[in-house]
């Protein structure tokens, strides 16, 4: 069955000629593009649809572009003269385009960006359902807050860990950049760690959304707090690139100690623990992964020795590994109330944990669990 023509009435015809009222030529607009978006047009009605919106994209009227704007913003296959001269127009009237439509490729967005200074239309642009990384990058290059704070807040936009860095870097004491970047999800343990102890009152109410406890630590400021606030990044399964970067960051802020590796280890946290070992001991992890996976303890005493922690807690840490190590190999998940229990029931029974100062205070330190 042939596609129904698309009919413009006399009426029409005048009303695109003449000076008429905008709301009628919105009217002609309504016919021609309810057609053009469903497909139901011939070549040559094709043609004549996109000559008339070639027409109204130069009307005197915003309310008229605009109004062309946003029917053809979902259309991928409109022209691109068309979709690039109504993006160039007044932001009300190019956001509809620079929001939704397909047809504006990566490079054409990034040369808007570039070349123009205004907000609404850099913030139509970070609102877009997709944005890539490059188209990210240039609208982080601006500098501008508000653009900012509404690309973090586009969970669909791909931002780079070395990008949303440099937001922190650059807008620290910017309150609304940092609570839509809390309010993400997903960040890299680093920058989570850096925010909750930089955070403000809002920042910390939106972390408390994404990270749950360990954001209300922050309002505390103990070691312990720092601890367990440690422990509920570790629960998120941080990658080991993630974990070498806040142990790095903790390092050179002098915050990785003993207390902080103690604890680690006994919610069975190994990959932080090898990483803060070998980071204190100035070897690569993978050589620090082999010297406490010895059971010979030859290896465990030099790196151990190596780090300068207490020789008090040494008995303490051999035995933890030894534990931890065993429960790897079983699969027990870290963190979990399960992890707890096998730990508490295998310092019991192990002949090392006669010879353990502080035994009761560590089976204690171990059942405090982030979570069930």
């Amino acid at each position: 069955m042939p596609a129904p023509a698309m009919v413009l009435t006399q009426s029409d015809v005048e009303s695109l000629l003449r000076n008429d009222s905008a709301s009628s030529r919105v009217n002609v607009l309504e016919k021609v593009a309810g057609h053009y978006n469903s497909s139901e047009l011939h070549d040559r009605e094709l043609m004549v649809a996109e000559q008339i919106f070639r027409l109204l994209m130069k009307d005197a009227e915003m309310f008229v572009r605009t109004a062309l704007a946003e029917r053809l913003k979902d259309n991928p296959t409109v022209p691109r003269d068309i979709i690039v001269h109504l993006a160039s127009d007044h932001p009300d009237a190019a956001a509809p385009v620079l929001s939704y439509s397909q047809v504006l490729s990566d490079a054409d967005l990034i040369q808007i960006i570039e070349s123009t200074r205004e907000l609404g239309k850099l913030q139509s642009i970070a609102r877009r359902p997709k944005v890539s990384s490059r188209v990210s990058g240039a609208l982080i290059e601006t500098s501008y807050p508000q653009v900012i704070s509404e690309l973090l807040a586009n969970t669909k936009a791909e931002i780079t860990a070395t990008m949303l860095e440099q937001v922190a870097k650059e807008f620290g004491n910017d309150e609304p950049v940092m609570v839509a970047m809390a309010g993400r999800g997903g960040l890299p343990a680093p920058l989570v760690d850096r925010l909750m102890k930089q955070a403000n009152a809002t920042v910390t109410k939106e972390l408390k959304k994404r990270y749950g406890d360990a954001a209300k630590l922050v309002e505390k400021e103990s070691s312990a707090v720092q601890e367990d606030t440690l422990m509920h990044l570790l629960e998120r399964r941080v990658n080991e690139v993630e974990i070498e970067a806040l142990v790095h960051q903790m390092y050179e802020e002098e915050r990785l100690n003993a207390s902080l590796i103690m604890t680690a280890l006994c919610r069975g946290h190994l990959d932080f623990v090898r990483a803060a070992i070998a980071r204190l001991a100035s070897i690569p992890t993978h050589n620090a992964t082999k010297l406490l996976a010895d059971r010979g303890q030859l290896g465990v005493r030099a790196i151990y020795t190596r780090t300068q922690m207490p020789e008090s807690i040494y008995g303490a840490v051999s035995l933890l590994l030894h534990v931890a190590h065993d429960l790897e190999e079983a699969g027990i998940k870290p963190g979990t109330q399960a992890y707890a229990n096998a730990a508490v029931e295998r310092l019991m029974y192990h002949p090392q944990a006669k010879d353990v100062e502080n035994l009761p205070y560590i089976m204690a330190l171990i059942r405090q669990q982030p979570r069930a």
